[in-house]
């Protein structure tokens, strides 16, 4: 593994700091910001760890969101996906818009959500995963 010079967030850490009471978009900006800074053979050791156990229905929408985030990740990069993932307590039993706070934004995520976020039922739209 390559010698880094910062702390990369893992996503089990993200998810430490989300209930830690940070708020969730830095948390989740720094874990994706650190994945495409990494080494593409380094960033396995980011997702290896699953979140930890959601207390809170919040904390249970960012959980899944992570598991879809982490799925679309490694399939892009052509890495294995880690087992924890397809655990069922990173599927939602309602819909997640974390952004839409209408009906015409959630009708647009709806119809622009990649599949993998759709199956967590987290509807966030196709950009997502982009940092500026």
């Amino acid at each position: 593994m390559t010698s880094y010079h910062w702390h990369r967030f893992s996503v089990a850490e993200a998810f430490e700091r989300i209930q830690q009471g940070e708020n969730p978009w830095v948390a989740f900006g720094d874990f994706l910001d650190d994945w495409h800074r990494s080494q593409p053979e380094d960033r396995s050791a980011l997702v290896q760890q699953a979140p930890g156990e959601a207390r809170t229905e919040d904390e249970q929408r960012w959980a899944a969101l992570f598991a879809a985030t982490v799925e679309m990740l490694c399939t892009k990069e052509q890495l294995p996906i880690p087992g924890w993932v397809t655990s069922p307590r990173y599927y939602l039993q309602e819909p997640w818009y974390p952004e839409a706070r209408t009906a015409n934004l959630r009708r647009l995520q709806e119809e622009t959500t990649p599949e993998t976020f759709k199956r967590h039922n987290v509807f966030s739209g196709d950009r997502i995963l982009e940092r500026v």
